[in-house]
Protein backbone atom coordinates (compact mmCIF):
# COMPACT_ATOMS: atom_id res chain seq x y z
CA UNK A 1 0.00 0.00 0.00
CA UNK A 2 1.43 3.38 -0.96
CA UNK A 3 0.96 6.80 0.58
CA UNK A 4 -1.76 9.00 -0.88
CA UNK A 5 -0.60 12.03 -2.86
CA UNK A 6 -2.80 14.77 -1.42
CA UNK A 7 -2.01 17.16 -4.26
CA UNK A 8 -2.09 14.86 -7.29
CA UNK A 9 -3.27 11.26 -7.43
CA UNK A 10 -5.96 11.58 -4.77
CA UNK A 11 -7.37 14.69 -6.40
CA UNK A 12 -7.47 12.93 -9.77
CA UNK A 13 -9.36 9.99 -8.20
CA UNK A 14 -11.68 12.05 -6.01
CA UNK A 15 -14.88 10.82 -7.67
CA UNK A 16 -13.63 7.23 -7.63
CA UNK A 17 -12.71 7.45 -3.93
CA UNK A 18 -16.16 8.78 -3.07
CA UNK A 19 -17.73 5.93 -5.03
CA UNK A 20 -15.49 3.41 -3.25
CA UNK A 21 -16.57 4.82 0.11
CA UNK A 22 -20.23 4.24 -0.81
CA UNK A 23 -19.43 0.72 -2.04
CA UNK A 24 -17.71 -0.08 1.26
CA UNK A 25 -20.67 1.20 3.28
CA UNK A 26 -23.11 -0.93 1.28
CA UNK A 27 -20.82 -3.97 1.54
CA UNK A 28 -20.54 -3.53 5.33
CA UNK A 29 -24.33 -3.42 5.70
CA UNK A 30 -24.66 -6.62 3.67
CA UNK A 31 -22.22 -8.27 6.09
CA UNK A 32 -24.97 -8.54 8.71
CA UNK A 33 -26.71 -11.11 6.52
CA UNK A 34 -23.63 -13.00 5.38
CA UNK A 35 -22.06 -13.05 8.88
CA UNK A 36 -25.07 -13.30 11.21
CA UNK A 37 -22.85 -14.02 14.23
CA UNK A 38 -21.71 -10.37 14.31
CA UNK A 39 -25.31 -9.36 15.01
CA UNK A 40 -25.52 -11.84 17.90
CA UNK A 41 -22.32 -10.36 19.31
CA UNK A 42 -23.67 -6.82 18.88
CA UNK A 43 -20.90 -6.03 16.43
CA UNK A 44 -20.74 -4.90 12.81
CA UNK A 45 -18.33 -4.38 9.95
CA UNK A 46 -16.97 -0.82 9.99
CA UNK A 47 -15.32 0.54 6.81
CA UNK A 48 -12.12 2.54 7.35
CA UNK A 49 -10.76 5.16 4.95
CA UNK A 50 -10.14 4.67 1.24
CA UNK A 51 -6.49 4.19 0.24
CA UNK A 52 -4.71 3.73 -3.08
CA UNK A 53 -2.87 0.46 -3.70
CA UNK A 54 -0.27 0.06 -6.42
CA UNK A 55 -1.05 -2.84 -8.70
CA UNK A 56 -1.57 -5.23 -5.74
CA UNK A 57 2.03 -6.29 -5.39
CA UNK A 58 3.86 -8.51 -7.80
CA UNK A 59 7.19 -9.73 -6.45
CA UNK A 60 6.23 -8.90 -2.87
CA UNK A 61 5.45 -11.58 -0.29
CA UNK A 62 2.85 -11.85 2.44
CA UNK A 63 4.64 -11.14 5.70
CA UNK A 64 1.62 -11.31 8.01
CA UNK A 65 1.67 -14.58 10.00
CA UNK A 66 -1.13 -17.04 9.42
CA UNK A 67 -3.21 -18.10 6.45
CA UNK A 68 -5.62 -15.67 4.75
CA UNK A 69 -8.19 -15.92 1.95
CA UNK A 70 -8.28 -14.00 -1.32
CA UNK A 71 -11.06 -13.89 -3.95
CA UNK A 72 -10.34 -12.35 -7.35
CA UNK A 73 -13.10 -10.47 -9.20
CA UNK A 74 -12.95 -10.05 -12.96
CA UNK A 75 -14.69 -7.55 -15.20
CA UNK A 76 -17.23 -8.66 -17.79
CA UNK A 77 -15.75 -7.64 -21.12
CA UNK A 78 -13.73 -4.74 -19.67
CA UNK A 79 -10.65 -3.77 -17.71
CA UNK A 80 -12.43 -3.59 -14.35
CA UNK A 81 -11.23 -5.89 -11.59
CA UNK A 82 -11.53 -6.30 -7.86
CA UNK A 83 -10.39 -8.38 -4.92
CA UNK A 84 -11.73 -9.41 -1.55
CA UNK A 85 -9.34 -10.50 1.18
CA UNK A 86 -9.78 -11.83 4.71
CA UNK A 87 -6.70 -11.47 6.90
CA UNK A 88 -5.56 -14.23 9.28
CA UNK A 89 -7.31 -12.83 12.36
CA UNK A 90 -10.44 -12.08 10.35
CA UNK A 91 -10.51 -15.65 9.09
CA UNK A 92 -10.21 -16.94 12.67
CA UNK A 93 -13.04 -14.65 13.83
CA UNK A 94 -15.29 -15.75 10.95
CA UNK A 95 -14.65 -19.46 11.44
CA UNK A 96 -15.22 -19.33 15.20
CA UNK A 97 -18.34 -17.20 14.75
CA UNK A 98 -19.79 -19.45 12.06
CA UNK A 99 -19.23 -22.49 14.29
CA UNK A 100 -20.81 -20.80 17.32
CA UNK A 101 -17.55 -20.23 19.23
CA UNK A 102 -17.21 -17.75 22.09
CA UNK A 103 -15.48 -14.41 21.64
CA UNK A 104 -14.45 -14.02 25.28
CA UNK A 105 -10.76 -14.78 24.67
CA UNK A 106 -10.50 -13.58 21.12
CA UNK A 107 -9.96 -15.70 17.97
CA UNK A 108 -7.70 -18.74 18.04
CA UNK A 109 -4.71 -18.46 15.71
CA UNK A 110 -4.89 -20.81 12.71
CA UNK A 111 -1.20 -20.81 11.75
CA UNK A 112 -0.12 -21.42 8.15
CA UNK A 113 -2.21 -24.57 7.74
CA UNK A 114 -5.94 -25.11 8.05
CA UNK A 115 -7.92 -28.34 8.03
CA UNK A 116 -9.97 -29.39 4.99
CA UNK A 117 -13.18 -28.68 6.95
CA UNK A 118 -11.98 -25.19 7.87
CA UNK A 119 -10.94 -24.55 4.28
CA UNK A 120 -14.33 -25.62 2.93
CA UNK A 121 -16.20 -23.38 5.37
CA UNK A 122 -13.85 -20.45 4.78
CA UNK A 123 -14.23 -20.84 1.01
CA UNK A 124 -18.02 -20.77 1.21
CA UNK A 125 -18.08 -17.67 3.42
CA UNK A 126 -15.44 -15.87 1.33
CA UNK A 127 -17.51 -16.48 -1.81
CA UNK A 128 -20.63 -15.12 -0.09
CA UNK A 129 -18.76 -11.98 0.98
CA UNK A 130 -17.41 -11.60 -2.56
CA UNK A 131 -20.97 -11.79 -3.91
CA UNK A 132 -21.93 -9.00 -1.49
CA UNK A 133 -19.11 -6.93 -2.97
CA UNK A 134 -20.25 -7.71 -6.53
CA UNK A 135 -23.72 -6.45 -5.65
CA UNK A 136 -22.42 -3.32 -3.96
CA UNK A 137 -20.23 -2.38 -6.95
CA UNK A 138 -23.05 -2.95 -9.44
CA UNK A 139 -25.65 -1.03 -7.44
CA UNK A 140 -23.41 1.94 -6.67
CA UNK A 141 -21.55 2.48 -9.97
CA UNK A 142 -23.06 -0.01 -12.44
CA UNK A 143 -19.86 -2.02 -12.96
CA UNK A 144 -20.51 -5.74 -13.45
CA UNK A 145 -17.87 -8.04 -12.01
CA UNK A 146 -17.88 -11.80 -11.67
CA UNK A 147 -16.17 -14.23 -9.32
CA UNK A 148 -12.70 -15.32 -10.39
CA UNK A 149 -10.18 -17.49 -8.57
CA UNK A 150 -10.19 -18.11 -4.83
CA UNK A 151 -7.09 -19.13 -2.91
CA UNK A 152 -5.64 -19.33 0.57
CA UNK A 153 -2.37 -17.47 1.10
CA UNK A 154 0.19 -18.41 3.77
CA UNK A 155 3.13 -16.45 5.16
CA UNK A 156 5.77 -15.86 2.49
CA UNK A 157 3.54 -16.64 -0.50
CA UNK A 158 4.01 -14.17 -3.41
CA UNK A 159 1.21 -11.81 -4.36
CA UNK A 160 -0.34 -11.78 -7.81
CA UNK A 161 0.23 -8.55 -9.81
CA UNK A 162 -2.66 -6.63 -11.33
CA UNK A 163 -0.70 -4.03 -13.26
CA UNK A 164 -3.04 -1.16 -12.37
CA UNK A 165 -3.86 0.90 -9.30
CA UNK A 166 -6.81 -0.02 -7.11
CA UNK A 167 -8.77 1.60 -4.30
CA UNK A 168 -8.87 -0.32 -1.02
CA UNK A 169 -11.03 -0.18 2.10
CA UNK A 170 -10.47 -2.36 5.18
CA UNK A 171 -13.67 -3.28 7.05
CA UNK A 172 -12.94 -4.08 10.69
CA UNK A 173 -15.04 -6.04 13.18
CA UNK A 174 -16.27 -3.44 15.66
CA UNK A 175 -15.86 -4.34 19.32
CA UNK A 176 -13.96 -7.58 18.69
CA UNK A 177 -10.39 -8.13 19.98
CA UNK A 178 -7.40 -8.09 17.67
CA UNK A 179 -7.02 -6.60 14.20
CA UNK A 180 -9.43 -8.74 12.21
CA UNK A 181 -10.65 -7.21 8.94
CA UNK A 182 -12.05 -7.90 5.49
CA UNK A 183 -10.38 -5.88 2.72
CA UNK A 184 -12.10 -4.92 -0.53
CA UNK A 185 -10.29 -3.52 -3.57
CA UNK A 186 -11.69 -2.26 -6.89
CA UNK A 187 -9.88 -0.94 -9.96
CA UNK A 188 -9.31 2.81 -9.57
CA UNK A 189 -9.50 3.45 -13.31
CA UNK A 190 -12.82 1.63 -13.71
CA UNK A 191 -14.35 3.41 -10.70
CA UNK A 192 -13.22 6.82 -11.95
CA UNK A 193 -14.69 6.22 -15.40
CA UNK A 194 -17.98 4.96 -13.95
CA UNK A 195 -18.21 7.89 -11.54
CA UNK A 196 -17.71 10.43 -14.36
CA UNK A 197 -20.34 8.70 -16.49
CA UNK A 198 -22.87 9.00 -13.70
CA UNK A 199 -22.00 12.66 -13.10
CA UNK A 200 -22.44 13.70 -16.75
CA UNK A 201 -25.41 16.10 -17.01
CA UNK A 202 -28.26 14.91 -19.25
CA UNK A 203 -28.79 16.65 -22.56
CA UNK A 204 -31.38 19.43 -22.45
CA UNK A 205 -34.24 19.31 -24.88
CA UNK A 206 -36.49 22.20 -25.81
CA UNK A 207 -36.41 25.77 -24.54
CA UNK A 208 -33.78 26.11 -21.75
CA UNK A 209 -35.97 28.80 -20.12
CA UNK A 210 -38.51 26.09 -19.28
CA UNK A 211 -35.87 24.05 -17.46
CA UNK A 212 -34.73 27.17 -15.61
CA UNK A 213 -38.29 27.96 -14.54
CA UNK A 214 -38.87 24.43 -13.25
CA UNK A 215 -36.13 24.96 -10.66
CA UNK A 216 -38.48 27.19 -8.65
CA UNK A 217 -41.26 24.59 -8.45
CA UNK A 218 -41.80 23.19 -4.93
CA UNK A 219 -41.31 19.43 -4.63
CA UNK A 220 -42.24 17.27 -1.61
CA UNK A 221 -39.31 15.34 -0.14
CA UNK A 222 -40.09 12.44 2.21
CA UNK A 223 -37.56 10.48 4.26
CA UNK A 224 -39.13 7.05 4.73
CA UNK A 225 -38.02 5.25 7.89
CA UNK A 226 -39.82 2.06 6.90
CA UNK A 227 -43.11 0.46 5.96
CA UNK A 228 -45.14 -2.32 7.49
CA UNK A 229 -48.43 -4.02 6.65
CA UNK A 230 -51.23 -4.59 9.17
CA UNK A 231 -54.63 -6.21 8.83
CA UNK A 232 -57.69 -4.01 9.21
CA UNK A 233 -58.63 -5.75 12.49
CA UNK A 234 -55.18 -4.91 13.90
CA UNK A 235 -55.41 -1.30 12.73
CA UNK A 236 -58.82 -0.82 14.38
CA UNK A 237 -57.41 -2.24 17.63
CA UNK A 238 -54.43 0.12 17.84
CA UNK A 239 -54.14 2.10 21.05
CA UNK A 240 -51.99 4.98 22.23
CA UNK A 241 -48.60 3.72 23.40
CA UNK A 242 -48.45 0.65 21.17
CA UNK A 243 -45.22 0.07 19.21
CA UNK A 244 -45.16 -0.85 15.53
CA UNK A 245 -41.95 -2.62 14.59
CA UNK A 246 -40.44 -1.61 11.24
CA UNK A 247 -38.16 -3.87 9.15
CA UNK A 248 -35.43 -1.19 9.23
CA UNK A 249 -32.40 -1.66 11.51
CA UNK A 250 -31.04 1.32 13.45
CA UNK A 251 -27.97 1.63 11.20
CA UNK A 252 -29.77 0.85 7.91
CA UNK A 253 -29.99 3.47 5.22
CA UNK A 254 -33.44 4.93 4.51
CA UNK A 255 -35.11 5.91 1.25
CA UNK A 256 -35.60 9.55 0.32
CA UNK A 257 -38.59 10.10 -2.00
CA UNK A 258 -38.77 13.13 -4.27
CA UNK A 259 -42.30 13.74 -5.53
CA UNK A 260 -43.12 10.16 -4.51
CA UNK A 261 -40.19 8.59 -6.39
CA UNK A 262 -37.19 6.95 -4.66
CA UNK A 263 -34.19 9.10 -5.51
CA UNK A 264 -31.64 8.93 -2.69
CA UNK A 265 -30.37 6.83 0.19
CA UNK A 266 -29.68 8.53 3.50
CA UNK A 267 -29.09 7.92 7.20
CA UNK A 268 -30.84 9.69 10.10
CA UNK A 269 -28.68 12.24 11.94
CA UNK A 270 -29.10 15.16 14.32
CA UNK A 271 -28.44 18.74 13.21
CA UNK A 272 -28.71 21.68 15.62
CA UNK A 273 -31.11 19.81 17.85
CA UNK A 274 -33.39 18.68 15.02
CA UNK A 275 -33.83 15.33 13.30
CA UNK A 276 -32.14 15.44 9.90
CA UNK A 277 -30.91 13.10 7.17
CA UNK A 278 -27.51 12.81 5.50
CA UNK A 279 -27.59 11.82 1.81
CA UNK A 280 -25.25 8.84 1.23
CA UNK A 281 -26.15 7.60 -2.25
CA UNK A 282 -28.47 7.77 -5.24
CA UNK A 283 -31.05 5.25 -6.43
CA UNK A 284 -30.50 4.23 -10.02
CA UNK A 285 -33.97 2.81 -10.69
Amino acid sequence: MKAIDLTGRERHLRAAMQAMSRIAARFARAGRRTLPFIVRRKSRLVPLGVSIVDGIGGAEQRLEPGVRMEVALEGKGGSAWGELGINAEGLAVILEGALGGSDSRGPTALGDEITPAQRALATRIARSLAEDLLGAVKEEVGIELELGGLRSVATGDPTEPRGADGLRVDCTFEGMPGTAFVSIIVSAEALEAAAHEQDEPPAQNGDPRVAHGLRDVDVDIVAELGRTTLGLRRVLALKVGEVLRLPTALDDSIDVLVAGIRKFQAVPVSSRGQVAIEIRGRHED
